[in-house]
């Protein structure tokens, strides 16, 4: 069929007068800029068959936000925007918080895209994939609202997302020839369009969440979809610092953007659309002394640009400053309350719409509702105990030695944990530790400011108990410390040792045939004690110390033939070679490794010489022993061998010592902790039982140290 003269004619002129940038942008172009022509770029070509080898896995495109101020070629300038009354009625009316929520949704999803003169335009321009695009802003807008505000939103009836993205776009056939609309520099664009035999295939690539890094809360999600004809994406969500700075301010951002590139072919045209819209704001959150949040102010920056080949191209700039209250009503927790405008600036205002104005208003109201909340859930932080801030006392804690009903002055400040800079706190319910009325604090309480510490004053007990002093908690701006973790005390006492010990072993009586005589050996009542002061070791923090045993032997021994007597009286030493005392009742634990000395009894053998057989009077003799009245002495056996040969596999070669653990507290006393051991010691020739008891005492009580005579 021969071609149409005019045609032919019309598109010679076109190529002829054509200026500028002779190849069509892309379908997904990175960035709108609003002083190029953008114009209907080629339909992309038939898809091939599948291939047989499995295809990398596709990464999203990358998208530029557009920019928030304006490009070095860009002409306007900044001017005062006077803060308008029914911007800041944006919750008017609104009873419940999914009313909230939904009113955010909508404002940030179709109702804001398609609001006005320019809406209408835009949704006439995207034809039928409108209602496919309106809501997916408004599913994804809500789903990352859910993310971001967590339970407050879970409930609410919003917009939902499918659980698999669909063909969202029906094929369609495009003309070879297509006369599109162009800018008013050139009248038409003639463009090649091959006719596409598959759906669009968009896909929706996983959320990508970025976590607030350590020391914050929040998170940023980012959701994109792309296809062969379309890029999408959107992003929302911020962070907010956990601890406040030491004059009270938490810092916080937030962001929120949709850019979109569109391309639309039907029968008699292909047209592009874009959309960028991008919201960022700087918050910062104040502190009150009661560690609550008193109001958060925000700075936001947004900007609104448009275009295609049937959308007019705008873009338009606003900074705005404003201040809300987040509730703190159990029922309603962040929910933005006494919101101020502060104040407002645009950029090239010439030609703004009611629509670009909704977007502030809109992006506003976004901010607040995330920004409350998430204050909120960083307040959670900071008014844990001992998070932000910790308690400082001079002097010290632990550093003043017990006098009984001594008073002691104490300094108290409140330091933040990161910067250690002096906070002005208010220190409340000083009370007397381990209980009330283990001695006295007072005031209960006071004010620090810098420069002037909290004074309490703490008289001790009569009589001292473990941990005697007093516990306070503070609360400040920037942030809580809780009293049972920040008190002040006496010095821990140094420890002493008491051991005590008593063995009874029975003699062993038997008739010997070799020497035909009755023999009774080796019975002993023996008793020992020691007392040893304990020294902490700065190197390794181990309770060492030693002192000295004594030791006390009678024989209990039966009259007879010959008889072996173990007896004696003496001192030796005593090892604690190590271990670790936690006295605090949770967790309690106290293990120390002792190594007692040798006794020093001897055994001696009385053998009367009437009685004594020939062979014994040569055997002793042999060994230097007096002829008559047969007499030995030997060391060996007693106590030591007794207490040694029931524990001889339990010891530490490598502490050097028996390790003994299990020890029983004792509440309200000097004495910290008890060991008792009972063991039977008998062997298979005679019997023998033993009572060892250990007692941990507090060093510096009167009584310590004192051990019973016997």
């Amino acid at each position: 069929m021969p071609a149409n003269p005019l045609l032919l004619l019309l598109v010679t002129v076109l190529l002829a007068n054509c200026s500028g940038d002779k190849h069509l942008p892309s379908s997904n172009p990175p960035e709108y800029d609003p002083k190029k022509v953008y114009t209907a770029p080629s339909v992309a070509p038939p898809q091939t068959a599948p291939q047989t080898t499995k295809a990398a896995e596709p990464v999203p495109p990358s998208v530029e936000l557009p920019p928030l101020e304006p490009r070095p070629h860009e002409r306007g300038k900044w001017k005062k925007v006077p803060v308008k009354p029914e911007s800041l009625q944006l919750f008017k009316d609104i009873k419940t918080p999914c009313e909230a929520l939904s009113k955010v949704v909508e404002g940030l999803g179709s109702t804001q895209l398609f609001a006005g003169a320019d809406g209408a335009v835009l949704k006439k321009s995207l034809g039928s994939e409108a209602d496919a695009i309106a809501r997916w802003l408004d599913e994804e807008v809500a789903e990352s609202l859910k993310q971001s505000l967590g339970p407050t939103a879970t409930h609410c009836a919003l917009p939902t997302k499918p659980r698999k993205i669909g063909k969202l776009y029906a094929p369609y056939q495009a003309p070879r020839i297509v006369l599109t609309h162009g800018s008013s520099n050139t009248s038409f664009l003639i463009a090649q369009a091959t006719p596409s035999q598959v759906p669009d295939a968009a896909r929706e690539f996983p959320p990508q969440v970025q976590e607030a890094p350590p020391g914050w809360v929040g998170k940023k999600t980012t959701r994109r979809t792309a296809g062969n004809y379309s890029s999408r994406m959107l992003v929302l969500g911020g962070k907010v610092r956990k601890c406040p700075s030491p004059d009270g301010e938490v810092p916080g951002d937030f962001e929120f953007a949709v850019v979109l590139d569109q391309t639309i072919a039907d029968s008699s045209s292909v047209r592009t659309v874009h959309i960028g819209l991008h919201a960022s704001a700087t918050l910062k959150g104040q502190v009150s002394e009661d560690a609550t949040i008193q109001y958060i102010d925000v700075d936001l920056s947004t900007v609104a640009e448009r275009g295609g080949t049937e959308v007019p191209a705008s873009v338009r700039r606003r900074h705005s400053q404003f201040r809300f209250v987040p509730s703190q009503n159990e029922l309603w927790p962040g929910f933005p309350t006494n919101i101020t405008g502060l104040s407002e600036a645009g950029w090239d205002l010439e030609g703004a719409t009611q629509q670009e104005d909704s977007f502030v208003s809109d992006a506003a109201a976004a901010v607040m509702l995330w920004g409350g909340q998430t204050y909120l859930d960083a307040q959670k932080e900071w008014r844990k105990p001992n998070t932000c801030v910790e308690i400082t006392f001079e002097p010290a804690t632990k550093t003043q030695s017990f006098a009984p009903s001594k008073s002691y002055q104490v300094q108290t400040e409140l330091r933040t944990k990161m910067e250690q800079a002096l906070v002005p706190a208010r220190f409340k319910e000083a009370k007397e530790r381990p209980r009330e009325r283990n001695g006295t604090v007072t005031p209960r309480e006071d004010k620090s400011e810098p420069g002037r510490p909290a004074t309490f004053t703490y008289q001790a007990p009569g009589t001292r108990v473990r941990h005697s002093g007093f516990f306070v908690g503070a609360v400040s701006r920037a942030g809580v410390a809780q009293a049972k973790q920040e008190e002040w005390e006496l010095a821990p006492s140094a420890y002493v040792l008491e051991f005590k010990s008593h063995i009874v072993q029975e003699p062993l009586n038997f008739m010997n045939p070799q020497f035909g005589m009755q023999m009774s050996s080796n019975g002993f009542d023996a008793y020992v004690e020691a007392t040893i002061p304990l020294r902490l070791k700065e190197d390794d923090g181990q309770w060492v110390g030693e002192g000295v045993m004594q030791y006390t032997t009678r024989t209990t021994t039966q009259p007879a033939q010959c008889e072996i007597r173990i007896q004696g009286t003496g001192t030796t030493t005593f090892h604690v070679n190590g271990g670790s005392i936690s006295s605090d009742s949770e967790p309690f634990a106290v293990n120390l490794i002792i190594l007692p000395g040798q006794s020093g009894e001897v055994a001696e053998t009385h053998c009367t010489s009437a009685q004594s057989p020939a062979k014994l009077k040569e055997l002793l003799q042999s060994q230097g022993a007096q002829v008559g009245d047969a007499h030995t002495v030997t060391k060996g056996g007693g106590w030591s061998s007794a207490f040694s040969f029931t524990r001889f596999k339990t010891f530490n070669w490598n502490k050097k010592g028996y390790d003994i653990g299990g020890w029983t507290p004792v509440i309200n006393s000097d004495v910290v902790a008890k060991k008792t051991m009972r063991v039977n010691c008998s062997t298979a020739l005679s019997r023998c039982q033993e009572e060892t008891t250990l007692t941990l005492r507090l060093a510096d009580e009167p009584d310590a140290g004192a051990s019973s005579a016997r």
